[in-house]
């Protein structure tokens, strides 16, 4: 064969297979792209993630397992709706900073939704909760937040307050996902028939996900660290961590604080399990004041 056509034949090979290596490459990249999109995790999912130990921790915390089997004393109980209560009332008042600071209109929405529930769940709790606990007004009055509600309102109201409204918004986050994430694992577990805190579990752990107002929280959170700079999603992941370890210290202080003065109240000042009481998402406080009169009736 002459060198000539010995070359144009080469070519000619070469080219067919470089067409068809560029077509498979072609059929091969969206594929690899669309798993690369369907592996990636979204901001919330690795701050979620992150701090899932810790999560596992609350689950398992002395508290959550008596309220999941039924067995945690009623007194307990009693002395964390007292808690609650404190945190809840003072949880709108980081919302209503956070609503003044809100830089666009789907964050002032969601906000002014979360502030309307945290209305609600006050009425919940002081008008259900604290009469089925008998919680007297005042006794409610002449208590005050213990020093982990403290430094948990503290720390929300100063972050909402002096940090960029990102860092503060996620700060509550915590609050919002890991109630529900707890109520969805208790719900898991074999239910106790008789449980006395089983319409707590439920109002928490019955939601699906994609209709839950945690997911609303969630993908606002979301909307925001795909927004924001680098600097300040680092120091929403920060802000976020701290804040799971506050939820941590709240539910165990109060068993460990009934635990060292060994009773908060004679068992016959409760009332049977089994009144209705109805909670909503959106919960909880900051700012470590206690409740005014006219917010207890």
């Amino acid at each position: 064969m002459p060198v000539k056509a010995e070359n144009d034949s080469r070519a000619s090979g070469l080219k067919k297979r470089l067409i068809i290596f560029c077509v498979c490459l072609l059929a091969i990249l969206p594929a690899v792209t669309l798993s690369a999109c369907i592996n990636e995790k979204s901001y919330t999912e690795k701050v979620w993630d992150d701090n899932f130990d810790t999560y596992q921790n609350i689950l398992n915390l002395p508290f959550n397992r008596g309220v999941s089997d039924g067995t945690l004393d009623a007194r307990i109980f009693r002395d964390y709706i007292i808690q609650d209560f404190f945190y809840l009332q003072n949880f709108k008042k980081v919302y209503e900073t956070l609503l003044s600071k809100a830089p666009d209109d789907r964050g002032k929405e969601v906000i002014e939704d979360i502030i309307g529930g945290i209305d609600e769940e006050i009425e919940s709790v002081h008008r259900i909760y604290f009469q089925k606990y008998n919680v007297s007004n005042q006794e409610l009055l002449g208590s005050t937040p213990n020093p982990t509600t403290d430094t948990y309102n503290s720390y929300l109201m100063k972050t909402a307050t002096q940090e960029p409204f990102e860092v503060g918004l996620i700060a509550t986050l915590p609050c919002h996902w890991i109630y529900y994430q707890v109520g969805v694992d208790m719900k898991k577990e074999k239910q106790v028939e008789g449980n006395p805190y089983h319409e707590w579990i439920d109002e928490y752990g019955t939601i699906p996900w994609e209709k839950s107002d945690t997911k609303v929280v969630v993908d606002l959170v979301e909307y925001y660290m795909e927004k924001t700079t680098e600097k300040t999603r680092k120091k929403m992941e920060q802000a976020y961590k701290k804040a799971v370890g506050l939820e941590y210290m709240f539910w165990d202080t109060v068993y460990k604080e009934f635990n060292n003065k060994g009773t908060s109240m004679p068992d016959s000042r409760i009332s049977p399990p089994g009144s209705s009481a109805t909670r909503c998402i959106f919960r909880r406080g900051i700012d470590c004041l206690r409740p005014s009169p006219e917010m207890v009736m």
